[in-house]
């Protein structure tokens, strides 16, 4: 995998987002109607100028979470911009609790396939993700639906020395 050698940065999206955020995922012909639902997160990836580059969010809680809204710019592909941002979505799904990330795509199937992601049958889903507005009715039933791990996190046993300098 190439990685991102520019200078990008990825921030939570506020609500100011929302309109570049919409056009970015319009054009690439994804879903933007429930991007203000509570339970959705929004992460935005940005250059130095502070152009789009791409985003992500995650829908749900628990121990599964859905991976949503994963598009990175055309001129911005193939750098391993989305692959910094489903690492990025994939840590803060840990943070908050997360055992499994789950994606619903019609059109990057190999990718998800190249990054360790699985296929799996629809109506092996957990109930919390077959739940989620995107699988239960946004998403249409063509979509191949993939799951992975998120990292495990561990407090470390001791604080660093760095720790409240």
């Amino acid at each position: 995998m190439q990685h991102a050698s520019e200078p990008f940065s990825i921030r939570a999206a506020g609500a100011d987002d929302l309109p570049r955020l919409r056009a970015l995922l319009s054009a690439a012909a994804l879903p933007v109607d429930d991007l203000e639902r509570a339970d959705v997160r929004l992460w935005l990836m940005e250059d130095a100028d502070g152009a789009t580059v791409g985003c992500a969010g995650l829908e749900g809680t628990g121990p599964d979470v859905l991976l949503r809204s994963l598009v990175v710019a055309p001129a911005r592909r193939g750098r391993g911009c989305a692959a910094l941002l489903v690492d990025h979505a994939g840590a803060a799904a840990a943070e908050s609790g997360a055992a499994r990330l789950w994606a619903l795509t019609q059109t990057a199937e190999r990718w998800f396939l190249a990054q360790g992601w699985q296929r799996t049958a629809r109506p092996d889903a957990p109930a919390a993700i077959r739940a989620t507005a995107q699988f239960s009715g946004i998403c249409p039933a063509s979509a191949v639906l993939l799951t992975r791990s998120v990292p495990v996190r561990h407090a470390p046993e001791r604080p660093s020395m760095h720790q409240g300098i």
